[in-house]
């Protein structure tokens, strides 16, 4: 593969790659490369060469504007979810672009990871009712998925999202699923359940946490798992190789933490260090740290 000291100059790379509508997938490495290479004082200049995509009408332009005034939000996670791709000619290869990225990857193992907890824990009921809490619930796609798949439901559903958007995105999908729903418009921080839960779930909103809040709220929610329940958390690891391109490209900043990390705040909790552990998606990428009430 040519290194770009081998082109004449990045701005004349990307130049090619917009003459011809974006990238093809032989060229994704290298715009990896290019965008691994940039030093800090090259990202608004990148930026401003870029600019033909950093709209609404791609989803990296979309994580770059933010829309609904933050990032993550339910709309492009649900982008990431179904693999959208615009089919607009002058946006397509950079949305397929998009999602073939390690992290865009990672986000879909884990909402599958997700729906086979689900359908474990429903397995496991025995005909008696279950109660599921999950933390920034976002489009909830993660529950749609389990419900289509499942023709005996025990799972009862507790969801807090702060963005009321979400809510009413989420409810519209759900409208067969209502009666096992409860939705909270909230802030996770000053919520307070009034029941204790067989599965505690939050995939990408910790991310966003101070170490301070991570660990207030670990300790806190731990509290409403219910005796022989489960807390799995999610969190970016600090491997991330897509973690440059989403801060420059998409103006997506995240807390990366490491697995020590992750325990280490279980202990700060105050969770018993024989009813912790962390597990992965398949790449590694999205880390969970999995508590047991026991």
């Amino acid at each position: 593969m040519r290194t770009f000291v081998d082109k004449c100059s990045p701005e004349a790379y990307i130049r090619e790659l917009f003459e011809k509508n974006g990238p093809d997938p032989e060229d994704f490495d290298e715009v990896m490369e290019l965008i691994g290479q940039l030093r800090a004082d090259d990202v608004e200049p990148f930026r401003e060469a870029m600019n033909g995509i950093l709209h609404p009408g791609t989803i990296i332009g979309f994580s770059y504007t933010k829309p609904f005034g933050y990032n993550g939000d339910f709309f492009i996670i649900e982008k990431i979810y179904q693999q959208y791709v615009n089919p607009d000619p002058r946006y397509s290869k950079w949305d397929e672009f998009f999602h073939r990225l390690p992290a865009a990857i990672a986000v879909i193992n884990r909402k599958k990871l997700a729906v086979e907890m689900l359908h474990t824990l429903n397995r496991e009921a025995d005909g008696e009712p279950r109660h599921v809490l999950i933390l920034g619930s976002g489009p909830v796609t993660e529950v749609f998925e389990y419900f289509e798949e499942t023709d005996h439901n025990h799972l009862y559903f507790d969801l807090i999202d702060l963005d009321q958007r979400a809510i009413d995105y989420a409810k519209s999908k759900h409208k067969a699923n209502m009666s096992y729903l409860t939705f909270h418009n909230k802030n996770v921080i000053r919520h307070t359940p009034d029941k204790k839960y067989d599965l505690l779930w939050s995939a990408g909103l910790f991310d966003y946490f101070k170490d301070k809040h991570f660990v207030f709220l670990l300790k806190r929610y731990y509290e409403f798992v219910a005796e022989g329940g489960k807390m799995v958390i999610g969190n970016f690891n600090t491997e991330n190789p897509s973690r440059k391109i989403m801060e420059v490209l998409g103006d997506w900043f995240l807390y990366h933490r490491s697995e020590e990390e992750l325990l280490g705040f279980a202990r700060q909790a105050d969770i018993p260090e024989n009813s912790v552990r962390v597990i992965r998606e398949p790449l590694g990428i999205n880390l969970f740290l999995h508590a047991e009430k026991k």
